[in-house]
């Protein structure tokens, strides 16, 4: 009794859920049936466009989105306005996509378009530029620092995406000579122990076999198994330097970002011509 109220319950659930779904979907289908229909590569853009504002309109701005922005051949859209507007949302839409290639094209595309020099489009170039561009993110950053002097907090970007950890080459030398030690240090004392104990064993192998007289089996096992494990011990020093640093980076990241989630609530960056 129980097991069928449960399966009705969740039918009407999916079926309101469908009923839902259904006229964003077939009004999506209605627009590509209309850009494939047209033989005009300018009407086409301007049907692909309107598909592109009833996404947004409807509160998506995901994948599916960001690819038909792709699609979209700007500079064939006849309003000059509209073209404008395109190429805000786009750097938004790509930007909330994580594609900051295609983020950074539309914004130098919006830009030339329109030399706009608001708060909100010199907020935009720290949102786009703020790992790739550090310069320019600084000077966007001073200039905005005239109208806020709560900006000053996004100069952490720069301390973000010129970091560096110190002493790779001490680590490195450290497990040259005492196998593992430079892995230890770096966090990850099991490994530096395995590493150790890999190579120390290896050393006494050759030993073993240089002391009952087998040379030849000396020297292949040590050019060969022992000089691998030993070379694979400085790459593990590396490689665990290279995350302990890439840890450090993403926590100087976290804060900045917090940073600045708290200026786009009070600056925030919307949509346009919804």
């Amino acid at each position: 009794m129980l097991r069928g109220i449960i399966i009705s319950v969740l039918l009407i659930l999916c079926s309101v859920l469908l009923q839902a779904q259904a006229p964003l979907a077939d009004s999506l289908l209605a627009y590509e049936y209309r850009y494939f229909k047209c033989s005009n590569d300018t009407l086409k853009q301007g049907i692909l466009h309107q598909k592109i504002n009833y996404y947004l309109k409807n509160g998506y701005t995901g994948e599916a989105l960001f690819e038909e922005h792709k699609r979209l051949k700007y500079n064939l859209l006849l309003d000059a306005q509209q073209k404008k507007i395109f190429l805000w949302n786009a750097t938004l839409v790509s930007y909330l996509n994580n594609q900051s290639e295609y983020s950074a094209l539309y914004l130098e595309e919006y830009l030339k378009a329109t030399a706009d020099s608001s708060l909100n489009a010199e907020l935009l170039k720290v949102l786009v530029y703020k790992y790739s561009d550090s310069v320019k993110v600084n000077r966007v950053i001073k200039k905005l620092s005239k109208t806020d002097g709560q900006f000053k907090d996004l100069e952490c970007f720069a301390e973000v995406a010129l970091y560096n950890r110190k002493h790779k080459n001490f680590y490195l030398i450290s497990s040259l000579i005492v196998p593992g030690s430079g892995t230890a240090m770096n966090g990850r004392a099991l490994k530096g122990l395995v590493s150790l104990a890999l190579v120390g064993g290896s050393a006494y192998g050759v030993y073993q076999l240089v002391q009952y007289g087998l040379y030849i089996n000396a020297v292949l096992w040590g050019s060969g198994v022992g000089l691998k494990f030993y070379s694979g011990n400085v790459k593990l020093t590396q490689k665990t330097f290279e995350e302990k640093e890439a840890q450090q980076k993403n926590k100087l990241a976290n804060k900045c970002e917090l940073k600045l989630k708290n200026l786009l609530t009070k600056y925030p960056l919307s949509l346009r011509g919804l």
